[in-house]
């Protein structure tokens, strides 16, 4: 009998202690951890209000609402949780992405951390400055050059962020350009003809479309140059009428690797003048040539225009992404 009832005592023993394992204890949960979500703001540590919900392992797991980092959350059930953004964080900010992984596991009496990492609002833009003959300023809205001249657009840009950050920015810009006829007196009305109407040829020296920091930075890096014609691609060694008393379309379209926060200053050298026939010229875009010339001024109405655009990023203020300058009338004199 005594055998028996010990018996009975010990399989009764080993259910108490499978129960223990296996029932959760006081606080809900047989296996916890805890979490931990930060932020940062352009790489550095940052701490104020944003909202977020942090969702556990089971379909009936209950949501955690975050107002606030630095947190840590402690006793949460292990298992597989995932972070999710809701609003809020520094001003003027976005975010960019939850690290190391926006769902992680819990394992028991571990910590995983959420970190989110905002940016602040990106933002190209450009502005025009002023025309430059051989690289000389100038602001008159109208001007007389003489043949083996350079005709260039200067533009003010960039793009505000973080500082230190590079971005992809593709941009366009744009010569409308008139001819507008000959005349024999600096002040005369130009008409078509008697002389003969001048044409383009393309060069697309890469050296023709540059840029300058203020303050000194990384030298930018320039992936691509091409330029077209009326919207279409020409390339080098083209020849492109210019009929009289027509608006003609060329552009240039480049794209860049541009640091943040820095100020840059655009130039493009969109030709020099030619007679007779084109010279290899380094450093411009196109070579205008007239051919045949007659004795007088060759008259031509410009405006420059240029459009930047993030790629694959988001602009927080698009309606700066444009510029134009006032028109130029452009009298080439002839001897």
């Amino acid at each position: 009998m005594k055998k028996k009832i010990f018996s009975i005592w010990s399989v009764l023993l080993i259910l108490l202690v499978s129960i223990a394992v296996l029932v959760p204890g006081c606080n809900g949960v047989a296996c916890i951890g805890e979490i931990e979500v930060k932020a940062t703001l352009c790489d550095v540590s940052w701490n104020g209000s944003v909202q977020y919900t942090l969702t556990g392992p089971g379909a009936e797991a209950v949501p955690i609402t975050g107002t606030n980092v630095t947190t840590l959350f402690d006793e949460v059930e292990c298992g597989n949780w995932t972070c999710e953004y809701v609003s809020g964080g520094p001003p003027g900010a976005y975010l960019v992405d939850i690290t190391t992984d926006p769902t992680q596991e819990v394992t028991s009496g571990a910590v995983i951390t959420f970190t989110l990492n905002f940016e602040l609002d990106q933002d190209a833009w450009i502005d025009f400055l002023y025309w430059t003959v051989d690289g000389v300023p100038e602001q008159a809205p109208e001007l007389v050059v003489m043949p083996w001249q350079i005709i260039d657009a200067h533009f003010q840009q960039g793009v505000n962020g973080c500082e230190e950050r590079i971005v992809a920015v593709n941009e366009t810009s744009r010569l409308w350009i008139h001819y507008m006829g000959w005349t024999p007196s600096p002040i005369g009305d130009p008409i078509c003809g008697p002389a003969m109407e001048p044409f383009l040829y393309v060069v697309n020296d890469p050296c023709a479309v540059n840029k300058t920091a203020e303050p000194p930075a990384n030298p930018p890096e320039k992936v691509s140059q091409m330029t077209t014609f009326g919207g279409v691609p020409v390339p080098p060694d083209e020849f492109l009428p210019l009929p009289c008393c027509e608006e003609m379309e060329l552009d240039v379209e480049t794209i860049w690797m541009l640091e943040k926060e820095i100020d840059y200053t655009k130039s493009i050298n969109w030709f020099g003048v030619f007679l007779f026939e084109p010279m290899p010229y380094p450093c411009v875009l196109f070579e205008l040539v007239i051919p045949m010339p007659l004795s007088g001024y060759y008259v031509f109405s410009l405006v420059a225009e240029a459009e930047v655009e993030l790629m694959d990023d988001e602009d927080v203020n698009p309606d700066n992404n444009d510029a134009d300058g006032p028109p130029l009338l452009l009298r080439v004199f002839v001897p």
